[in-house]
């Protein structure tokens, strides 16, 4: 399932949840959900904390305002920090690592203005051609096993004929 938004009046959403881990790319950027790495042109960009946690919430709802109060309780719950100073501090980590894809709603909040397509997690490509080597390998082993087999019965004589000296 590919889904995607383009800009705040599209009428589809991206689902906030989903049952398996998925990549969100927006521009020249890949968010891989599972493993909470970002990568610009396929180089991995360093990115922790409570700035990653922003990115994960703006990406939950790309085009929807998150309010301050949204982005305080999920990034410093039930701690006593200087916020707006905080909040200030992560938000231009975040733009300096995607510049121009953030937008500040005033004295309300932010919202992520790219769009976003969001996919399934593709296995990786050493492990489909890993499942077809495997594949390859018990057919030639099945093949290998019936042609033995079909041999074996005429290079070797039953238990329950007389030996050839015993006929005579």
């Amino acid at each position: 399932m590919v889904s995607s938004f383009r800009g705040p009046d599209a009428t589809q959403k991206i689902s906030k949840t989903y049952n398996h881990p998925v990549i969100k790319t927006f521009g020249e950027f890949e968010f891989d959900d599972a493993r909470r790495t970002l990568k610009y042109r396929g180089t991995t960009l360093k990115l922790t904390g409570q700035a990653l946690e922003l990115l994960c919430l703006l990406l939950e709802r790309p085009g929807e305002l998150v309010t301050r109060e949204e982005i305080h309780k999920k990034l410093w719950p039930d701690t006593n920090v200087e916020f707006e100073h905080s909040l200030d501090v992560v938000v231009s980590r975040l733009r300096t690592a995607i510049p121009d894809s953030i937008q500040t709603v005033p004295r309300r909040g932010y919202r992520f203005s790219e769009s976003v397509i969001v996919q399934p997690e593709r296995p990786a490509r050493w492990l489909r051609r890993s499942l077809r080597y495997a594949t390859v390998a018990i057919l030639a082993a099945l093949a290998a096993i019936l042609f033995a087999r079909s041999r074996y019965d005429k290079a070797v004589p039953h238990a329950s004929s007389p030996p050839a000296a015993a006929r005579r």
